[in-house]
C-alpha cells in the first residue's frame, strides 16, 4: 500500500490557524481539541487519499481537487504522485472556491 507524503500549503495553514484561534477565544480546550482532530484527519490522507470524493471546486480549476469533511469544515487537496497538498481549510457554509477568490486572497 502506498504511504501519500501529505503537505499543507501556506494557505491552509493561515486557514487553520484562522479557525483555531477563533474557537479559542471561546474555549481553549475546544480549540486544542478542533485542532488535534485536524491533524488527524490529515494524517488520515496518508493512506488511500483517492477515496475522498472531488470537491465541488474541482469545476472550477483545472487540476482535480478533492475533499475531506472534518466537523464543519473542508480539507481541499489534491494528489500530485504520491504528495498530498492540502490546499486550504474551510467552514463548510462558505461559497465554493473559485480561481479568481483564490487569487485576490494572495493579494491581500
Amino acid at each position: 500500500m502506498t504511504v501519500y507524503r501529505v503537505e499543507p500549503t501556506d494557505k491552509a495553514l493561515v486557514d487553520a490557524g484562522e479557525v483555531y484561534f477563533w474557537i479559542n477565544e471561546q474555549s481553549e480546550v475546544a480549540a486544542l481539541r478542533w485542532y488535534e482532530g485536524l491533524m488527524k484527519a490529515l494524517r488520515s490522507l496518508e493512506k488511500n487519499p483517492l477515496r475522498c470524493p472531488f470537491a465541488p471546486e474541482s469545476a472550477f480549476f483545472e487540476e482535480e481537487i478533492r475533499q475531506l469533511i472534518y466537523g464543519k469544515y473542508r480539507i481541499l487537496f489534491t494528489v500530485e504522485g504520491e504528495t498530498v497538498f492540502v490546499l486550504r481549510v474551510r467552514h463548510g457554509a462558505r461559497e465554493y472556491l473559485k480561481p479568481e477568490d483564490d487569487e485576490s486572497e494572495s493579494e491581500e
